[in-house]
């Protein structure tokens, strides 16, 4: 096979990421770390310490593969933005993107609202946007300090009511400068809307603070973007997450599944744009109509496929 020169000059500069990666020895080390620790919580391993210690280092391996690669990640973000990075996360564990509705603008101020489908929405979301400016409001996690390109794309959010102020402050400004916000109201993971039917009953936990958002970003464009098919159903369906009796800790499990056999997705992330309404005092009330509506609408196309 024949590469262009965008191929090959994409090829050189993964290759480069993947050098500098491997070389960040104590960056490693802490993700392989914090990898493990999730796999473990996942599976919900946390005694006997002897099931513990063996858990431990047989979850190492994929672990430290997977720590390699976010470093990757953060090395690609660092060279050719937030963008490249999450495309090419997503073509290690997605089939492909299917992207439904109108483009969001390219440039000017943006406000993205979405679900929280799994642990590859935020980047199958990124990737379709395609704009270098784009901020995320999420929780400052452990794992972005050892993510520093990644991490100057983040407004963190704490959980008391001064540090989501401070949050939206900080969105607004971005917002006010011409730049995008991304924001997952939920705060968790939900329901995958292409194969669990609570899909809808979830956004009755999106976050209030999208009236005060309306407010303060009176007349700014708002997208609802409802990302599906993240979770693949061979992921949801494993005998594995029958160690849980609880929902939410069966999805994560089976995000976790996913991370560690890539191979289970089949099917492309499907991500659904609505056309730009404008924020006000009412934004969630606006929203939350526009998601049902595309749920029902992955739903819709789920149940058709084969």
């Amino acid at each position: 096979m024949v590469l262009s020169t965008t191929q090959r000059t994409d090829a050189v500069r993964v290759e480069q990421c993947i050098a500098t990666a491997d070389a960040l020895s104590s960056a490693l080390a802490d993700l392989t770390w914090l990898n493990t620790a999730d796999m473990l919580r996942g599976f919900g391993i946390s005694k006997p310490p002897w099931l513990y210690g063996l858990a431990t280092v047989l979850a190492r391996p994929p672990a430290l593969r997977f720590a390699r690669q976010l470093l990757t990640f953060d090395a690609l973000v660092g060279q050719a933005g937030l963008p490249a990075g999450c495309a090419w996360i997503c073509s290690l564990f997605a089939p492909g993107l299917d992207i439904i509705g109108p483009q969001p603008p390219a440039q000017g101020p943006l406000l993205i609202v979405a679900n929280h489908p799994g642990l590859l929405d935020a980047a199958a979301l990124i990737t379709a946007l395609k704009r270098n400016d784009l901020k995320i409001i999420a929780i400052a996690r452990p794992l972005l300090r050892t993510l520093p390109n990644t991490a100057t794309a983040i407004i963190p959010i704490g959980t008391t009511p001064q540090h989501r102020m401070n949050a939206l402050r900080t969105a607004l400004r971005h917002l006010q400068q011409g730049g995008a916000v991304l924001t997952f109201p939920a705060g968790r993971i939900e329901p995958d809307p292409a194969h669990d039917d609570t899909a809808s009953d979830s956004l009755e936990d999106w976050s209030s603070s999208l009236d005060l958002f309306g407010r303060i970003a009176g007349g700014v464009p708002v997208v609802t973007a409802i990302v599906s098919n993240v979770l693949a159903e061979a992921a949801l369906h494993h005998p594995l997450t029958l160690l849980h009796r609880n929902p939410d800790d069966r999805r994560w499990l089976a995000a976790i599944l996913q991370v560690l056999w890539p191979h289970l997705a089949t099917s492309p992330v499907r991500i659904q744009f609505s056309a730009p309404c404008r924020a006000d005092h009412q934004m969630r009330a606006t929203v939350l109509h526009t998601a049902r509506q595309s749920i029902y609408q992955a739903r819709a196309v789920q149940r058709r496929t084969p």
